[in-house]
């Protein structure tokens, strides 16, 4: 008899993975990274603590999964114009800050992995995907020929989001309408100027 593949996993273990990783994500939007405990994630999920550890043997493991399940991570699809993308991005980012679980969560992530280097990875991860999402927009601008190709998708990607991860975390500023077309106003002369 063949034995099973490892992507085969059974529906039950496949239940109780998702239901911790359910109770750790509202835990982690409730309390953050820093006091989040495998015991508090035990009670709200009614999953045995040996149980979550046999599946997540280190707890940034489990954090990064749920901090995963947390990020919307929207397609943009090709509008045909850089200012159109980066207000769909603009108003997705601003909303995701100041409303969405994720932006809940995200300042206690960025604390905690500041003193753990176990979460270092998944702020990098959230960070890279982020950027990833912006950049691809620019690269679409460079071949309408909306901005010079020479330009660096990551840097305008990153100039883009600054000013939200500014307010939301720096400066506690409104996430409105008036700092997305700031931020558009200020990326498309960047990216026009090289």
């Amino acid at each position: 008899m063949a034995a099973t593949p490892a992507t085969d996993v059974d529906p039950r273990v496949a239940r109780t993975r998702d239901v911790v990783i359910r109770a750790t994500a509202e835990l982690l939007v409730e309390c953050g990274f820093e006091r989040l405990t495998i015991e508090a994630v035990a009670e709200r999920s009614g999953v045995a603590r040996s149980t979550i550890y046999r599946n997540w043997p280190e707890r940034a493991d489990l954090l990064m999964t749920a901090f995963d399940r947390l990020c919307a991570f929207p397609e943009i699809p090709d509008l045909g114009s850089l200012t159109e993308e980066l207000r769909v991005l603009g108003r997705d980012l601003a909303e995701g800050l100041a409303t969405a679980a994720w932006g809940q969560a995200l300042p206690s992530l960025i604390g905690s992995a500041a003193h753990d280097p176990s979460l270092v990875e998944a702020q990098r991860t959230f960070s890279r995907r982020r950027r990833e999402l912006v950049g691809a927009v620019f690269e679409r601008a460079a071949a309408r020929g909306e901005i010079d190709r020479g330009v660096d998708p990551g840097t305008l990607a990153e100039q883009f989001a600054a000013g939200f991860f500014f307010r939301r975390l720096i400066s506690h500023g409104p996430l409105d309408e008036s700092l997305v077309e700031h931020q558009i106003a200020a990326v498309v002369r960047a990216a026009s100027a090289g």
